[in-house]
């Protein structure tokens, strides 16, 4: 590794050279923004290229683009995936300062026109990036009505879930917790509702989103994985603009208009469920007295100070609660901020500073008995500082360098009594505090029309202190079983207890093969040092996160990718092929019967090992016509080995799927009629049962004599879902529309096996039946009316 880090220390200085060397050419900057014209949103990641030819930057998170030249005339090519491309003709003779605006192709409240995105995207976007955008999700089928951002990545390759259900998604063979999911840059840590639902991103808020699989950008860390970026979006800064919709479980409406016409801007979105309000209406009292429902607000504003400051500042706030008549009480949520500024040095030097705060907790209750009644807390807050540079010293080179630094304070648990009755006795888990400090390097280089590389590096410094007096153990003991706490060390409130290096070097490289095809290799080393603690089939809420420390270490992963890109028929299709294999360290498990919730010797009861996840992906996309859609396919393991357990060998991960098929499809029946479909196929997931069985005074006792894991698979996985979309006619001149979207999710009526357990048969005592689990197990159809004026 460090021969590794020395020879990419070396190139990155002769790039920097490469990139400030002119060769004595005068030379001009065309600089400015890309916006959305109807609205003013800022539109990150859009091609402009020059001259139609394989010069081409993109714009940064936040519209930014910069373009530097010899003096002379150009046409410039401006394209956005979803909006109408525009051309300029420029003559250059000094720095320009040009901000294009770019009319959307797709006018959800109109007729659904879908364009494919012009000069090559899909070989000129870099490695990493998988985008989707919200027009194109609003399209797809929902479930109860709403439009889901998450589960519509889970239709892409590489991306999957454990089913139905189930919180979150799984990338290339990892964990959920091994997705860094972000919102206007803030950790969102749990990103359901109600039971996975519902996802906390609102549609009608969200702008835009970028998941990156194959190989992250040194700009981002702290996970092994991938990086799911979804920005909020700014607010309309011409006219005030109302949107929302009616569903059967739950509602939304938006608000958002400018404060100072095209200078500022401010955008209100809430959404609530009715869950409860309908539970009251009931005249059985064991129904009446149960409440369930979930709410989130999001908000931003956004100001104009100079042609070169611009401030942002935003927020999002959720929270489910669940009280079964005030018995069981469970509730948890996401608190976020996020102030900006984005500051324009000269038109090839632009800064961000961000100040980010994140809160998680959750809290659980039992109160069915006054003397034992309690409730336990537990969370997670963050408390970050960014400094992001972007410098653009010609069409040949991107750099992008900056600074995070970021405090984390962990609240692993804490239960007390939840009235003057109860008799319960407080318990505490310590808590635990971490400083993550972090430089990175990202440099995009084209060498000619036929060669480009991205390579960066990312240092981090994580260390775990002491958020009060702490003492630590080192733990000795056969592997597999509960070890011994030895050696007591006490570290004081603030302390250091330990610190950990780690430089991260990440690589791809294009090599084009013509105007529309394209190779892409890829390497990157990822750090995690944050791990969430679970010994569930799938997370949930009382999942909780806990530090790098004393006895645990970083988790670390090796990805290595290649792919084939190709564009076909004038752009009007897209195919890729990828393949990848990933090393992974530092795992975590536990032991057979393990207690993983207010056990203050959990650290005893710990593995660590390693894995490997290896796969191909196949893409094939359609943009034009009247019907239009994609199909993924991935073929895909994914194992873990850990001394002590399944003999030591390698065994199937809880998320491991051989096959997953997604097959998306969009059609234009009627100017103002379109349907769509999505299927899907998985192979099941792994599960681990009892293979043998003894009997004690004629009663059957289940084990597992080999001590193997996940050694069954549930059923394979299929569902059909389908959705139809009527539009209202829209007056001329009239700024009211509406839209009825009716749809069924789980078409098919499947009951899809989420978790398969074993009980005894009440009529055969001597005998075990098997029960397959499973969250949905009939057609659910919905009715949502969305509006806009």
């Amino acid at each position: 590794m460090n021969r590794l880090t020395c020879a990419l220390f070396i190139f990155m200085v002769t790039a920097i050279f490469t990139a400030l060397d002119s060769k004595g050419q005068k030379r001009v900057t065309l600089s400015g923004y890309l916006r959305d014209a109807s609205t003013g949103e800022n539109l990150a990641g859009a091609l402009i290229a020059v001259d139609g030819s394989s010069r081409h930057v993109l714009s940064n998170d936040y519209g930014f683009y910069s373009v530097t030249l010899p003096p002379g005339e150009y046409y410039l090519h401006y394209s956005y995936l979803g909006y109408q491309t525009a051309d300029k003709h420029l003559r250059l003779a000094a720095d320009t300062l040009v901000t294009i605006g770019l009319a959307p192709s797709i006018n959800l409240m109109n007729e659904v026109v879908v364009n494919p995105p012009s000069g090559g995207q899909n070989t000129n976007r870099p490695v990493s990036i998988s985008p989707l955008s919200i027009n194109s999700v609003r399209l797809l089928p929902p479930l109860l009505g709403e439009a889901d951002l998450i589960r519509s990545f889970q239709l892409l390759p590489g991306v999957s879930s454990l089913g139905d259900g189930a919180s979150g998604f799984n990338v290339r063979g990892g964990g959920v917790d091994q997705n860094l999911v972000l919102q206007d840059e803030a950790p969102l840590y749990f990103t359901s509702h109600l039971f996975n639902l519902f996802s906390v991103a609102n549609p009608d808020a969200v702008k835009d989103a970028n998941l990156y699989k194959t190989e992250m950008p040194a700009r981002y860390g702290g996970r092994l994985s991938s990086v799911l970026d979804t920005r909020l979006k700014d607010g309309n800064n011409k006219e005030w603009v109302f949107t929302g919709g009616l569903g059967i479980i739950a509602s939304r409406i938006t608000a958002e208009g400018p404060l100072v016409k095209d200078k500022s801007s401010v955008i209100v979105s809430a959404r609530r469920s009715y869950t409860d309000l309908i539970t009251r209406q009931m005249s059985d009292p064991d129904i009446r007295n149960n409440s369930v429902y979930f709410y989130d607000l999001s908000a931003k504003v956004n100001v104009t100070l100079s042609p070169k400051d611009r401030v942002f500042l935003s927020g999002y706030f959720g929270k489910d609660k669940i009280d079964a008549d005030e018995i069981f009480l469970l509730q948890w949520g996401n608190g976020t901020g996020t102030l900006r500024w984005n500051h324009v040095f000269n038109p090839k030097l632009f800064l961000n500073t961000s100040l980010i705060y994140s809160d998680y907790k959750y809290r659980l209750g039992s109160q069915n008995n006054p003397t034992s009644s309690y409730l336990w807390y537990a969370g997670i807050n963050d408390y970050t500082l960014k400094n992001g540079f972007s410098w653009y010293p010609d069409t040949r080179n991107t750099i992008y360098f900056g600074l995070e630094s970021t405090i984390h304070k962990f609240i692993p648990g804490r239960a007390e009594p939840a009235g003057p009755e109860s008799l319960y006795q407080p318990v505490k888990m310590p808590g635990q505090k971490a400083r993550d400090n972090a430089f990175y390097w990202d440099h995009e280089l084209n060498f000619s029309e036929a060669f480009a590389v991205e390579y960066g590096i990312r240092y981090s410094l994580f260390q775990s202190l002491a958020d009060e007096e702490t003492v630590v153990f080192d733990y000795q003991g056969p592997d597999g079983l509960r070890k011994e706490a030895v050696n007591a060390t006490v570290y004081r409130k603030g302390e250091s207890i330990r610190s950990y290096h780690n430089f991260q070097p990440r690589v791809s490289v294009k090599l084009y093969a013509g105007r529309q095809a394209a190779f892409k290799a890829s390497f990157s080393r990822t750090t995690q040092n944050l791990h969430l603690i679970s010994n569930t089939i799938s997370t949930s809420p009382l999942d909780f996160w806990i530090p790098s420390s004393y006895n645990i270490k970083p988790e670390t992963a090796n990805q290595f990718s290649l792919g084939y890109f190709r564009n076909l028929h004038d752009n009007n299709y897209e195919v890729s092929l990828q393949t990848y294999y990933r090393q992974l360290f530092n795992q975590i498990d536990f032991i057979d019967g393990a207690e993983t919730v207010m056990n203050e010797n959990q650290l005893a009861e710990m593995l660590y090992g390693k894995g490997r996840a290896y796969g191909a992906e196949f893409y094939f996309k359609k943009y034009a016509g009247r019907l239009n859609g994609w199909l993924s396919y991935t073929l895909s393991r994914s194992e873990r080995r850990f001394d002590g357990i399944n003999n030591n060998s390698y065994f199937p991960a809880k998320y491991d799927k051989t096959h997953c098929l997604s097959l998306v499809g969009v059609y234009q029946l009627r100017p103002r009629i379109s349907i769509s479909g999505t299927y899907n196929y998985a192979s099941g997931t792994p599960v681990t049962l009892p293979g043998d069985r003894f009997q004690i005074d004629g009663y059957p006792i289940q084990y597992n004599s080999g001590g193997t894991r996940n050694n069954f698979r549930i059923p394979d996985y299929h569902r059909l879902d389908l959705s139809a979309t009527f539009k209202g006619k829209v007056r001329p001149g009239g700024r009211y529309t509406s839209e009825l979207v009716v749809s069924l999710f789980n078409a098919l009526n499947r009951r899809n096996t989420f978790s398969v357990y074993l009980r005894q048969n009440n009529s055969k005592p001597s005998d075990f039946e098997a029960v397959r689990f499973a969250m949905f197990g009939t057609v659910i159809p919905s009715v949502t009316w969305n509006f806009k004026f």
